[in-house]
């Protein structure tokens, strides 16, 4: 296991809980209560939420867009360093590839004479 990947498990588990279908539920419905019923309630007093409603849910909606963000940043992060090991491997297989094939060479050339 990488140094990066570890960690406690519950850090670990946070995008996946984040992706979950009850995640995308509630982020739907905090959408919908704030903004859409926000419009509505624009036009029909009685379906407006009520501000304490909005100032809660709308900070909660802040925190866990922040917390998304900083997670997709994370990953990113990881994925750029893994993609830098991965290209510094990959240079170090063509050397060693490209010296074998020189090593072929005086080798067939060896051979001939």
């Amino acid at each position: 296991m990488d140094e990066q990947q570890k960690g406690p498990k519950f850090l670990q588990a946070i995008p996946g809980i984040l992706a979950s279908n009850i995640s995308i539920f509630i982020f739907i419905f905090l959408f919908i209560y704030l903004v859409i019923f926000g419009l509505i309630g624009l036009f029909v007093s009685q379906l407006a939420p009520t501000a304490e409603a909005q100032l809660v849910l709308g900070n909660y909606t802040n925190v866990t867009s922040a917390l998304g963000a900083a997670i997709a940043a994370g990953a990113s992060t990881q994925h750029l360093s893994q993609v830098r090991k991965l290209h510094h491997k990959h240079e170090e297989l063509k050397s060693l590839i490209e010296g074998l094939h020189t090593k072929v060479d005086k080798m067939g050339k060896t051979e001939k004479n």
